[in-house]
This record gives C-alpha cells, structure tokens and sequence, in this order.
C-alpha cells in the first residue's frame, strides 16, 4: 500500500464519484479504477460497494477512510512542520486575529521584527467558532487570538486577557453626562451592533436578554470601523470591547463604561496542542503572552 493510493481513496469518497475525482486527481478514470481495485487487493476485501449506483463503502472501506484521512493529515503535518523546522526564518507566521486584538499587536510586531527580521506575519480575520478551529486544524494558521473559548482535545486555549465593553457615542450625546449607564438605557436610543452571528454581538445580545431588556437595535453592520463611522454621523450609539477604542479614537467621539455584569469577555491564544513550531514561531507566542502577564 502506498500513499499515493491512499489519497486516490479519499478523493473518490470525498467527490462520491470517480470521473469527479479522476478530474480533480487529473488521471483518467481507468487508472484510477485500477488503483482502488489494487488496493482492494492489498486489502483482500472490498472497499466499495458496487451493486449500487450510488458509491457506498463497505463497513471496512468506512474503516479504512477514517484511518487514511487521519494518516494523511498526520503526514501533511509532518511535511510542514519539517519544512518550517529546516527553514527556522523566512517563514511566513499567519495568525487569525480578532479586531479589537489588532491595535496592540502592532506593537508585538515592532517587537518581534528585532528577533527576527526575516519573517512575515499574516493577519488574518477569524469571526467565527467553526472558521477558527477548522483554521488551526487545517495548519492554514499558526495561531489564533479569539474571544472564543474552544474546548477541544487537539486544541490548547491560553487566556492572554479580560477586558470589559464600553459605550461608544459622540460628544454631544445626553450619555455623555450620566455616571453610570446600564443596559436598560439602551431602550430608547438607536443602537448599532455587529452581525448576530459574531461571538462579540452574540454576547452583547445575551445580555441584554440576561437584564429582560429589549434594546432598539437600528443598524447591524459586519465592521467595527464602519460602526464607528456610523456613531461619528450621530446615526446610533454602540456597544465595543474596550481595547478596539482604546486608541484611535476620533475627536467626536468618547466611550463610558457600561453597569454590567454580562459585558466582560476574554481573550485566548488557541493553538494546535501536538504541533511543533519552530523557535522563532514560538518566540511570537512568548511575545504576546509576556506583553499581557505583565499588564496584569
């Protein structure tokens, strides 16, 4: 058995078709017939059903896939993993990140470049639970910093920080006055928030269903930068993690802390818990994690 009929396998399992695969493999549909049917007679039995129409494994090519897909990931894993130990600089360090995260990473950056110059980073948006897990088991990054909590056997989640939101209006705003704003102020005033669907919107809407309050939701807009646009026109007023509008913050506009106990969140460092990073790679970590141990 060989890898190379390892992977004709799952692509036909994967593409439930071999003259898909055969496209996607660019062989003929023959050849690749016949390397199935050779690898069915390494394994002395079959692995595909064939009295049906539609492709079907056995109980044993079931077997056999979820084996081959796991080797197969462990030798890509292998290979990159070897590749970026050889190489050890001239890498190129992708790391999913979230907004609020990017304004005091710049200055890890500044850092990092004095160690080791020859290196990329690559920031990337990671919004969402599945998008960031998959992105860290696919090896497409080297780390992500999230808000979200992953609780996963291949995956360690580092808390790097806790930080609390604020309201983000203009100066001219009546909030701008009060000592203490709670959610049930919120009522009344237009209110603008990120997709639903983000972790970050998702839990500024848990609160305000935690304190039974109905906030006058206005605008839904994918971008912190665009919401911040709309605040500054006196569209809305809006609910941000505290580090996004720490800095860079507008003339015309000014943040309050808000009374809740619902409005905190953390912020992790999720990383592959078996994977091996070369020295300079781990040095990054060691940059963010020491920059917020010693805020702390």
């Amino acid at each position: 058995m060989d890898l190379r009929k390892m992977y004709y396998f799952i692509t036909v399992v994967k593409h439930q078709s071999f003259s898909q695969a055969a496209k996607v493999l660019h062989i003929s549909q023959p050849s690749l017939s016949n390397a199935i049917k050779t690898l069915e007679q390494e394994m002395n039995a079959p692995l595909i059903e064939r009295t049906t129409r539609k492709l079907q494994l056995t109980d044993l090519g079931q077997q056999f896939y979820e084996q081959a897909t796991k080797l197969l990931t462990q030798f890509d894993r292998m290979e990159k993993e070897i590749k970026e130990l050889a190489r050890g600089e001239n890498l190129d360090i992708r790391l999913g990140m979230i907004e609020s995260a990017n304004y005091w990473f710049a200055q890890i950056m500044l850092d990092y470049q004095k160690h080791y110059p020859n290196n990329q980073l690559t920031l990337i948006d990671t919004l969402y639970n599945q998008t960031v897990r998959q992105a860290l088991l696919s090896l497409n990054v080297h780390a992500v910093i999230t808000n979200q909590h992953i609780v996963d056997k291949e995956i360690k989640s580092e808390l790097l920080y806790n930080e609390p939101y604020v309201v983000l209006m203009r100066k001219d705003h009546p909030f701008v006055e009060r000592q203490t704003i709670t959610l049930a102020d919120f009522i009344d005033d237009a209110l603008i928030i990120g997709m639903p669907e983000f972790q970050t919107s998702a839990q500024i809407l848990k609160a305000f269903q935690e304190e039974g309050v109905i906030p006058h939701i206005q605008y839904k807009i994918e971008r912190f930068e665009m919401i911040k646009v709309l605040v500054e026109e006196g569209l809305g007023i809006t609910i941000l993690p505290k580090h996004y509008v720490a800095q860079h913050l507008s003339e015309g506009l000014v943040t309050r802390s808000i009374q809740s106990e619902y409005l905190n969140r953390d912020v992790y460092l999720c990383t592959m818990k078996d994977r091996t990073f070369p020295k300079s790679v781990l040095k990054l970590f060691e940059l963010i994690k020491a920059a917020h141990t010693e805020k702390a």
